[in-house]
């Protein structure tokens, strides 16, 4: 009896065309995507006059709201240029009410042939002269009153004190950084996701994390796509908006992607 024989190589290509590709698939697609958690916002405050810090209200870590104060400089300098800003506008005013008075008398008395034209056109141009000085008292006086601003810096947004950039009492720079914020009542989770994966998401997509430091599971949504892919890695990157509004998650931490698209779970 002649037993047939199949070749042993179209044997072992047939074999790895069957099963090679879907197991390329399945492991590529189980491959863990790190995350990395970044701050919503952050920023680094500077002065924007001169001056000696008095007072942190806030300190490393610490918690402030929108509008809070975090830092006061010495006012007193300012306080009386805005004074001495606001007495030449008052005099400035007085001018102005004065020429502007002057100037009506002497077309009064040039109708009544009593008064030569030349004054009255020297009038005019005295009246119009303080009236420019009575605008440039007034911006003077709103830099002075800006300037006053200036040394109270307040925040931005709610947030947490990340650094202090200086110390109280020291004298600071115009453009100086004093201390660094950043906005973690809503994090930002990063993560590098394969480029054929492109197509398949989109903003406002629902995400799961699980944060390592904790081993919580989060839930977000995609916040932000790249708008082009690593042709180095392949991959493209997403931001995923997380809700921190009860600080269990700091910037920095770290975990991996658990699911992409509904039904994920806290």
């Amino acid at each position: 009896m002649k037993v047939w024989k199949m070749p042993v190589l179209p044997v072992l290509f047939l074999w790895m065309a069957v099963f090679s590709l879907p197991a390329v698939e399945a492991d590529y697609g189980a491959l863990p995507v790190k995350v990395v958690l970044f701050p919503f916002r952050e920023a680094t405050l500077s002065t924007q006059i001169d001056g000696v810090i008095t007072k942190y209200n806030f300190r490393g870590g610490e918690r402030f709201k929108r509008t809070d104060v975090l830092l006061t400089l010495d006012d007193q300098k300012y306080r009386n240029e805005l004074r001495r800003a606001e007495s030449l506008m008052r005099e400035a005013t007085l001018n102005v009410d004065f020429m502007k008075q002057k100037l009506a008398d002497n077309e009064r008395l040039y109708k009544n042939d009593l008064q030569s034209e030349i004054e009255v056109v020297r009038s005019r141009f005295d009246y119009s002269v303080a009236v420019e000085r009575q605008s440039a008292a007034m911006i003077n006086r709103d830099d002075a009153a800006l300037h006053l601003l200036f040394c109270t810096i307040r925040a931005p947004f709610d947030g947490t004190v990340e650094k202090l950039l200086t110390r109280e009492f020291e004298t600071v720079r115009s453009g100086q950084p004093v201390l660094s914020i950043i906005d973690d009542n809503q994090l930002l989770a990063v993560m590098n996701l394969p480029s054929r994966q492109l197509t398949s998401v989109y903003i406002g997509m629902p995400v799961t994390v699980r944060v390592m430091e904790n081993d919580k599971l989060v839930s977000g949504d995609i916040y932000e796509i790249a708008s082009r892919a690593d042709h180095r890695s392949e991959t493209f990157e997403i931001k995923v908006r997380i809700d921190n509004r009860k600080h269990l998650f700091k910037a920095g931490m770290s975990g991996v992607l658990v699911k992409i698209g509904a039904g994920n779970g806290q």
